[in-house]
């Protein structure tokens, strides 16, 4: 208990008005607020682990509101339940990291299931509550807040306090959102990351790891061998004839027969093992801690699967195996594996079906037969060496310019063009060749419908086209400004999974210029492009995304700058000019206006506040709107702009003197509708500039719905402190009108002594109400005609104690009631009923003290006649040091002696 009582109270000291203020007048607790929570958007834009990122923001809270516990949970949405990824608690730890809240129980699924923060400081009562497993039920304060990003649900935030008094306040409600805010953007973050991240490192179709997975897992595992002196096998295969399955049975069968053989692989390997497509139908495995004979086995288990059965409808399948071993053959990853790739290539030339393990003398390269086979080799050299190239790009536009240009190194083409597809168009977004210069810019010229000419067939069909002669095919279609020529084309698809997300095109002058081999090689080359381009727009769609939080974030720095501006009026209608001003300054415009429904009939459309409006136009109290006018044009949520004219004919002035603005509307409470305003002029705003004007109408909205509650309140007070003054009045008609001679004249003495707005508030209502304990007093001691007994008068020297405990149950006379009580007491400490003396008496109940005094001076009573003015000034300067305050009977006789004390009532 004594843990959550300092708790509370660190709590209480980091409230907004209990902080010193900075050279801005700027709560030093709220700036922190605002910069801490940047500081960890900062952290969660620049990428930081999801666990570092959640730890910080759980010190960031501990330190801005101190919290007994805080569970941070991330939401699985296929099972619909929490799962706990944080949990800060001083006991209880291994239950909470243990429970699976679902989705609609307790207070923490009822605050994702409806996607609202909750905030009670009597959790244990509410009936929504579920106690976790294993944790005791005992008094605590709780708020959850909802972790939502992109409109997904990513998990919640709980933050605890424990006790019978334990309580939360509304200041850390809203500091908890913002910083959940944060949570569900570093979920977000993290869960696109590890998407990108296996996208970036798996082969599509397979699901294995990929080329470039393989050559920077082999290398650490080089790199850990050599430290511990372990061996490491590379196994590498190819199907044999895998060239005949695609020919003859197509490529569908091709891709069957692929994830066929991956899943055997899969099945063979050890757990430890690292199976990987290099590229087409060639694989490689990573064995950990194995020589070559445990590769040899592996490699004859493999072989052994694949003849147990058959592959329909291709029949068996067989590979050519070659095996390394590092460090023995090499310790370079490139070395190793290139070792791996002799062994394998000898495999083929024995006659396919074997296993050969690297030997440095004996291994043999197949021997060309004829210029087909170079060329074969010539392509696996391009192949690898374009994926290396390829997985370091992240741009399309390079990617595409990539494949056109090391294709080039092997089929001599007229032009290339690389297109990928964008709903129903195919839009080049490379072309390297020649064109007709009549044709205009290629990436206009070439685009196409998917389905329209060869392009599109292929991209309809995914199938790939080898065109002889592009004049006799029956897809061909011609572009405008081309001349008829005979010209050959091989065109393949890019195909992502099940998608065709483009299409590559090379084409050259005269008949039959390309291969079934070309086709090949294109086939196998878009393999790569697609997996790099597929990449590359994830990765600019993160971009993006990170661009778009990063625009996110600066507008919440802005709006919680005008926040900040904003908790600084004093007044409600300082909020509602501080609003126009913060907006006109946000927005760079130089004038804006707020304007808000009044709820008294006819509910016209008024302008509140205004900011930069020269005074013969200012709409501030002059211009006002009927409110059919008024809800036509803001029945909407989102900003938008009105037109000079439409302007003008709803002011009824001339087009050419109006001038655009941009609206942002307001709904208010009471069915009734309100704008933020904001001249423009000529300019066009951005979305984020309406965004943020967006943000600026919301604040200023909750400003008007405070506002207007504090006014509610201050009429409710009002109607108190008459309550309490008509009663007084009914009990004594003297005590009645000196009472509201005393509150006049205490206002004008406090003025004088030039206290601040607050103390005269105080004083105010201390003057008014410093005799209300009169009302307990026996009305035939009040209305006595003599002087009072000894008796009598200790009866009546209790009203000032009892006119404390009248004003107690009155908590926003909780500062009033000192004065009440003291207004009797005297400077040289010999007054009633505490014997205070000097500056320990409320400046205001001297103040009241002295202005008492001389209203009963120069007033008739029944026990003796009224004193001339001029003898009770006297008497103030007599007793000054010794009954009254010295400055406070200055300050009273400056007034007389400029005639300005009040006429008696």
């Amino acid at each position: 208990m004594r843990s959550t009582m300092v708790r509370q109270l660190a709590a209480r000291d980091l409230l907004p008005e209990a902080h010193e203020t900075n050279e801005n007048g700027r709560p030093e607790a709220l700036v922190e607020s605002y910069r801490r929570l940047a500081e960890v958007y900062h952290q969660v834009l620049s990428a930081q682990s999801l666990d570092t990122l959640l730890e910080r923001i759980a010190d960031t809270l501990s330190d801005l509101m101190p919290y007994e516990a805080l569970h941070v949970y991330e939401a699985n949405e296929e099972r619909r339940e929490l799962v706990p990824v944080l949990a800060r608690s001083d006991s209880h730890h291994d239950a909470i990291m243990q429970s699976r809240p679902a989705f609609g129980e307790g207070i923490t699924g009822w605050a994702v299931e409806n996607r609202r923060p909750v905030w009670t400081n009597r959790a244990h009562l509410d009936p929504r509550v579920v106690n976790v497993p294993g944790t005791p039920v005992e008094p605590e304060a709780l708020i959850t807040v909802p972790l939502i990003a992109r409109g997904a649900l990513k998990g919640a935030l709980n933050i605890y306090r424990l006790g019978d008094d334990a309580k939360f306040y509304e200041h850390e409600f809203e500091l908890a959102t913002w910083f959940g805010d944060a949570a569900a953007l570093a979920f977000d973050n993290a869960q696109v990351k590890a998407r990108l991240e296996h996208l970036a490192q798996t082969d599509s179709l397979t699901g294995l790891y990929n080329h470039r997975f393989f050559h920077e897992r082999l290398r650490s595992e080089l790199t850990r061998a050599s430290r511990s002196h372990d061996p490491v096998a590379v196994l590498m295969f190819d199907l044999d004839d895998f060239k005949r399955v695609n020919d003859v049975y197509g490529h569908g069968a091709g891709d069957q027969l692929l994830l066929h053989v991956s899943r055997v692989a899969l099945e063979t390997v050890r757990g430890s093992d690292v199976v990987c497509r290099i590229g087409g139908e060639e694989f490689g495995v990573i064995m950990p801690s194995c020589d070559a004979g445990d590769a040899l086995g592996l490699a004859a288990r493999l072989t052994d699967r694949l003849r147990e059965g058959e592959f329909e409808p291709a029949g068996s399948v067989t590979l050519s195996i070659g095996i390394s071993q590092g460090p023995h053959h090499a310790m370079n990853p490139r070395e190793l594996i290139a070792c791996a790739e002799a062994a394998m290539m000898t495999a083929k030339s024995r006659g396919k079906d074997q296993v050969v393990l690297y030997d440095d003398g004996e291994t043999e390269r197949p021997q060309p037969g004829s210029a087909r086979d170079v060329r074969s080799i010539a392509h696996l050299k391009m192949l690898q060496s374009l994926a290396g190239k390829l997985n370091r790009l992240n741009d399309v536009q390079q990617i595409g310019a990539t494949i056109a240009t090391e294709l080039r190194l092997l089929i001599d083409y007229h032009n290339c063009r690389v297109s990928l597809r964008d709903g129903d168009e195919l839009r080049p977004i490379t072309f390297i060749g020649d064109h007709g210069a009549g044709i205009g810019a290629p990436a206009d010229a070439y685009t196409t419908k998917v389905g329209v000419g060869i392009t599109g067939r292929v991209a309809e069909t995914g199938q790939s086209l080898l065109v002889p002669n592009a004049l006799e095919c029956e897809f061909a279609v011609k572009i405008p400004g081309t001349d008829e020529l005979e010209e050959s084309l091989a065109v393949v698809p890019l195909r992502y999974g099940s998608r065709v997300t483009g299409v590559i095109v090379i084409s050259k002058l005269g008949l039959d210029q390309f291969d079934e081999d070309d086709v090949r090689l294109l086939e196998v080359l878009a393999g790569q492009a697609s997996v790099a381009l597929e990449n590359a727009r994830l990765y600019e769609q993160q971009r993006l995304e990170a661009e778009a939080a990063k625009e996110a974030a600066e507008i919440a720095n802005a709006l919680l700058e005008a926040s900040r501006e904003l908790a600084t009026a004093e007044t409600p209608e300082d909020v509602l000019g501080r609003s126009v001003e913060v907006a006109t300054r946000v927005l760079g415009t130089e004038r804006a206006a707020l304007w808000i429904q009044e709820e008294a009939e006819p509910h016209d459309l008024v302008a509140r506040a205004s900011f930069g409006y020269p005074r013969d136009d200012d709409p501030s109290g002059r211009r006002r709107y009927p409110s059919s006018v008024a809800h036509d044009w803001l029945e909407g949520s989102e900003p938008f702009v009105i037109e000079a004219c439409d302007i003008a004919q709803i002011q009824g002035a001339d087009a050419g003197e109006a001038t655009r603005i941009v609206v942002a509307p307001l709904k208010l409470e009471h069915n009734r509708v309100g704008a933020l305003t904001a001249t423009i002029g000529e300019r066009t705003l951005a979305d984020r500039q309406l965004r943020l004007l967006a943000g600026l109408a919301h604040q200023a909205k909750l400003a008007i719905e405070s506002a207007e509650h504090y006014m509610s309140l201050e009429r409710t007070f009002v109607s108190t402190v008459a309550a309490l003054a008509n009663a007084l009045e009914a009990k004594d008609d003297y005590t009645a009108s000196h009472a509201r001679w005393i509150t006049d004249m205490s206002m004008l003495v406090g003025r004088e002594l030039e206290l601040d707005r607050e103390a005269l508030k105080r004083l105010e209502l201390g003057a008014l109400f410093h005799d209300i304990g009169k009302i307990g007093i026996p009305s035939e001691i009040l209305q006595k005609p003599g002087p009072l007994t000894d008796e009598e008068f200790e009866i009546v020297k209790e009203h000032p104690e009892l006119g404390e405990k009248i004003l107690a149950p009155i908590d926003r006379l909780e500062d009033v009631r000192p004065i009440v009580r003291s207004c009797h007491e005297r400077w040289d400490g010999l007054g009633y009923p505490d014997g205070k003396s000097g500056t320990d008496i409320p400046v205001e109940a001297r103040v009241v003290l002295v202005c008492d005094a001389f209203h009963a001076m120069v007033t008739d009573r029944p026990y003796r006649a009224r004193l001339p003015h001029g003898e009770a000034v006297r008497r103030l300067l007599e007793s000054a040091g010794t009954q009254f305050d010295p400055t406070t009977v200055e300050a009273f006789v400056r007034l007389y002696e400029a005639g300005e004390i009040l006429p008696l009532g």
